[in-house]
């Protein structure tokens, strides 16, 4: 029998799955950032899950209908990449392998809700939508304020419904609220029913503009996400890039930034010392200073710059 559970703790959430399950153990354990499945399912493109879903529904009623396991194989094969891909997608994989190889290593009747699977990229599609819906009426902080439980109250966004979960020990003598999923939707409530019973807000990084769970201060402003194109953190970089973004279009700071960098390169051509380098560097600044505050124009804080 296969296993799947899932919980948050101390800011962040956990998944323990097994495929066989046999001892009652989880095999493989992950954890990631508070509500970072979540959001990833939600930037997630459509055309990433309906090809494998819709292969591998078209795989499993032909098997239904020959009997050829090749079949079943092929379907198996199309939601392991999807399970590859996020981990949402290892609870249909888990629960359609364990389905199968009943079927086909053990000769059960078992009986095989292949709608289920068929209704599954409508569904999932239907539900990041009410996802964002939920967001921007109940989450986000910059849209919907700060007071979760309020927010919740009459929204129209996300129809929460009954789902298993269960109280136990989690860790040396922690305890906490433990969902077993029979669905995808399932981890999707537990996901945003959290977020309201523990008042957790989320916001748009100012940096790379993804969501992300405000755990800690609620002021801030930049996300600790992952990214595959880089190790840096938002946190660490984002009000760097934000203030070098800001400078892209004034003019004034880009005329001082050339002049600066051509003078500064001097110092090492011999042509100036470096004390009449950061004198002139105290000047072009008192210039710079008169031309944003319209004292002189930008043709006359350039001319200087060239003529000083």
């Amino acid at each position: 029998m296969w296993i799947y559970k899932t919980y948050f703790l101390n800011g962040r959430e956990y998944f323990a799955y097994d495929r066989i399950g046999m001892t009652g153990a989880a095999g493989t354990q992950k954890d990631f950032l508070y509500l970072e499945s979540l959001l990833q399912f939600l930037e997630m493109d459509h055309t990433e899950w309906e090809p494998q879903l819709q292969h591998a529904a078209e795989n499993l009623e032909q098997f239904l209908k020959t009997g050829d396991v090749s079949c079943s194989t092929v379907a198996q094969m199309a939601l392991g990449e999807l399970a590859g891909q996020h981990v949402y997608f290892q609870l249909p994989y888990l629960k359609w392998s364990e389905l199968l190889t009943r079927i086909t290593l053990f000769g059960e009747d078992v009986s095989l809700p292949t709608d289920e699977l068929r209704q599954l990229p409508e569904q999932l599609t239907q539900m990041q939508k009410e996802v964002q819906a939920f967001f921007d009426q109940v989450l986000d902080i910059d849209q919907a304020g700060r007071d979760v439980q309020r927010n919740v109250v009459g929204q129209s966004a996300f129809r929460f419904q009954p789902i298993s979960v269960s109280y136990e020990r989690v860790c040396a003598e922690i305890y906490a609220e433990v969902l077993y999923p029979n669905h995808i939707l399932d981890l999707i409530d537990f996901a945003l029913r959290t977020c309201v019973q523990q008042r957790i807000l989320v916001r748009k990084c100012k940096n790379c503009g993804r969501y992300f769970a405000l755990t800690g201060r609620v002021s801030a402003e930049y996300c600790e996400r992952p990214r595959s194109t880089t190790t840096i953190l938002c946190r660490d970089t984002g009000a760097f890039h934000q203030w070098n973004k800001g400078k892209e279009d004034d003019l004034v700071f880009k005329e001082y930034r050339r002049e600066y960098k051509r003078r500064f390169a001097w110092i090492k051509a011999g042509r100036v010392t470096a004390e009449e380098f950061y004198l002139w560097s105290e000047q072009a600044r008192e210039k710079k200073k008169e031309c944003e505050n319209g004292q002189i124009t930008l043709e006359e804080y350039s001319a200087w710059l060239k003529q000083s």
